[in-house]
């Protein structure tokens, strides 16, 4: 007489599976946000130094001519992420504004455009993020 032994079949069982695809799902929706965040963050640092460069070269230009040119000193970025432009508030070029101005991607960004004056000044386009903040990269 033989006996027939039913084994047990190995495997997932359909719970389990969604219990696994939810688990996986919220912390996609915790991580995803947190990581967008922090690379608009990294890609702010590309800003700030196309600006700081700029400043410095625009202190050389001033330094041999006794007045600033905005139309000389114009940094490469390697990825495109910001546009640099300068304004020149005076006709006497004893001034100047350097801006920093989003594209593409970047125009998430919640800091908008970066700015620096001849004098050191650091500013940004939006109103509900604090200067401090978006330069120091936090």
């Amino acid at each position: 007489m033989s006996s027939l032994s039913v084994g047990r079949t190995k495997g997932i069982t359909l719970i389990e599976l969604v219990i696994v695809v939810s688990v996986v799902a919220i912390l996609l929706t915790i991580a995803v946000p947190g990581y967008s965040s922090y690379m608009l963050r990294v890609h702010r640092s590309e800003a700030i130094r196309m600006l700081l460069q700029a400043s410095m070269c625009q202190e050389r230009v001033y330094a041999g001519h006794k007045s600033y040119d905005t139309s000389k000193c114009h940094p490469a970025t390697e990825h495109r992420r910001y546009k640099l432009t300068y304004a020149s508030p005076d006709t006497q070029r004893l001034s100047y504004v350097a801006l920093a101005t989003p594209q593409g991607s970047q125009l998430d960004d919640p800091c908008g455009s970066l700015s620096l004056t001849h004098n050191g000044a650091r500013g940004i386009s939006a109103s509900k993020v604090s200067a401090t903040k978006c330069w120091s990269g936090r």
